[in-house]
């Protein structure tokens, strides 16, 4: 298990670095565009402004997220049930007990969030509360406190962050190629060649990095289900935690009670945007949930 957070911290540089790079090349391209002899000092002001995204993303992206889901904190006299099982849970897996949350929904469901182990927040819908019996419960939380210990909510912050950069310069590369193209082209001399290659990596940049970033994050779920299941010994009960969510998703219900949000949904243990005929697709942030339940049974 340390072995394979070990890696998953090296992949996480790694991703940050790929997307660094991605990043510098656009912003270098944009500057190129606008002029030439700006290209670097336009590549470094992105890069200091991602800089700054990430650091404030850091510290506030896990208020910004029990906000926009509607979650609320909850005492140990409130609701003693799931107090007690994220403590147990908790102590399996070695880690500070993170602080309990609740969306009043009925879809069940379930995130974590929180920049490091001692600062970690486990939320749970209504709807996970009553539908799951005790082992599915706890398998659901050990996944989301695996999702802690092995620091993928930094990395989910940081990636957030990196990607609306990307997005963002790759608008502005297309304004900027307009204007330019509206003027003199000669103005800042450049070759065409040159022009092409850029702008075709700064428009397929945020779609390369967004399905670099799917497959990675589907790799993780696959390491926070394997994580959990070790952590508690049962892998049956996370199993079949999953097939009950997948059963009763609802997307209508899920927007409506604040959990349905395209911001926030690749953070839960099951999308809840995603209906149950659509739960395997390629594209989505999660494995299919018949191929995790089919990993886990073989564990």
């Amino acid at each position: 298990m340390y072995q394979q957070i070990s890696q998953n911290k090296r992949n996480t540089v790694l991703f940050i670095i790929f997307f660094i790079g991605l990043i510098l090349g656009s912003a270098y391209f944009i500057g190129y565009l606008l002029d030439p002899a700006s290209s670097i000092s336009f590549a470094g002001i992105a890069l200091i402004f991602s800089g700054i995204g990430v650091f404030y993303s850091y510290y506030n992206s896990d208020k910004m997220i029990l906000r926009m889901t509607n979650a609320r904190p909850v005492s140990k006299v409130q609701e003693p049930y799931l107090y007690h099982t994220i403590e147990g849970v908790a102590l399996a897996a070695g880690i500070p007990t993170p602080k309990a949350y609740v969306i009043e929904t009925d879809v069940p469901n379930a995130f974590a969030t929180g920049r490091n182990p001692e600062h970690g927040v486990v939320a749970v819908t209504r709807g996970l509360m009553n539908t799951l019996n005790r082992e599915e419960l706890e398998g659901v939380i050990a996944h989301e406190m695996a999702h802690i210990k092995n620091y993928d909510i930094l990395y989910s912050s940081v990636v957030i962050v990196l990607a609306g950069t990307l997005v963002y310069l790759a608008e502005f590369a297309s304004r900027a190629l307009f204007f330019r193209r509206g003027g003199n082209n000669n103005r800042n001399g450049g070759h065409p060649a040159f022009l092409i290659i850029g702008l075709v990596t700064v428009i397929l940049a945020p779609l390369l990095a967004k399905l670099v970033q799917m497959a990675v994050s589907r790799t993780r779920e696959y390491l926070a289900d394997a994580t959990a299941a070790r952590m508690l010994g049962y892998p049956k009960g996370l199993a079949s935690a999953l097939q009950k969510i997948a059963q009763y998703s609802n997307p209508e219900t899920a927007k409506r009670d604040g959990i349905g949000s395209e911001a926030t949904a690749s953070l839960f243990i099951v999308n809840p945007l995603m209906k149950p005929s659509q739960l395997s697709s390629l594209f989505s942030t999660h494995p299919p949930i018949n191929k995790r339940i089919e990993a886990l049974d073989k564990m």
